[in-house]
């Protein structure tokens, strides 16, 4: 008896309406998964643990919410990724964390732009000194907590890289879109500066990075007076030599001109503290 082979005649494909409706429940599955995640999100306030008994993340808390957390978790420091504003959550929570006897260090960031190296160096004296354990919060728990929960974990965790970069994720609501791209952008660096010196990431080659050689801006640079005199004459000219050092991510690109280039604005000041020469070079 012939074997008879299928051809495209004889096997018979799904009907579109059937693929039509398996597309469709995927979609709907995939649309409220993630509603679900959404609002399990809005309710607990994006609560998270970063590092079980030491270190947790959230959302704003209302001082009330704020004191069952506290409780709950045995917190025993606040972290506030929002500054000092003048709004109405900010003396709620000063009174809250003052009421339960417990630290509260504000740090400054932005949610839409690259954290200044200065407020990046304050979280990690923050992190070093604080009583633990400490919670870390921004408005929503997404952007700026997403940030500081990865430096965490970076500086204080045997946890390789991948997992530090999930704290920085959909997952807690971080997506990196328009402006808040620049989470991403503080983590693109550092994983450029491993690269570019050949080195695994570590606790030791991060917190290196972040307070020694992380700069954000084109035009960073540190400034060394090289063989300053003692005395200087009186009513002569005398030569000062000033060495700029690149802290920036970008090499400079230096052009003539009257307006681009190295600039250096200076003044005097007299025993009083007034100004009373300045010019530039």
């Amino acid at each position: 008896m012939p074997i008879r082979f299928p051809t495209s005649e004889t096997v018979k494909t799904p009907p579109r309406s059937v693929v039509s409706s398996l597309a469709w429940g995927c979609l709907f599955g995939a649309s409220l998964a993630c509603w679900g995640e959404i609002a399990r999100m809005v309710t607990s306030r994006n609560a998270h643990t970063v590092l079980a008994g030491r270190v947790y993340r959230t959302g704003q808390l209302t001082p009330d919410q704020l004191v069952e957390f506290v409780r709950s978790h045995n917190i025993r420091t606040v972290i506030n990724l929002r500054g000092r504003p003048i709004s109405d959550w900010y003396p709620g929570e000063s009174s809250a964390t003052q009421a339960l006897g417990i630290a509260q260090e504000d740090v400054t960031t932005s949610a839409s732009h690259l954290p200044p190296p200065d407020e990046v160096r304050r979280l990690i004296e923050v992190l070093d000194r604080s009583e633990y354990p400490v919670v870390l919060h921004c408005q929503q728990g997404a952007d700026r907590t997403g940030l500081a929960s990865g430096i965490a974990l970076l500086l204080y965790s045997d946890a390789d890289y991948s997992t530090a970069r999930r704290q920085w994720s959909p997952r807690y609501g971080h997506f990196p879109l328009f402006d808040r791209k620049e989470i991403d952008r503080f983590f693109v660096m550092y994983e450029r500066w491993l690269f570019e010196h050949g080195v695994e990431h570590s606790t030791s080659a991060f917190r290196r990075w972040a307070t020694t050689e992380y700069g954000p801006g084109k035009a960073v640079a540190e400034l060394k007076m090289v063989g300053a005199p003692e005395t200087v004459p009186l009513g002569k000219p005398f030569t000062l030599t000033v060495r700029a050092t690149n802290r920036s991510r970008d090499p400079w690109k230096l052009m003539a001109g009257t307006s681009v280039g190295v600039l250096v604005h200076y003044y005097a000041i007299d025993p009083d503290g007034n100004r009373f020469y300045e010019g530039r070079a």
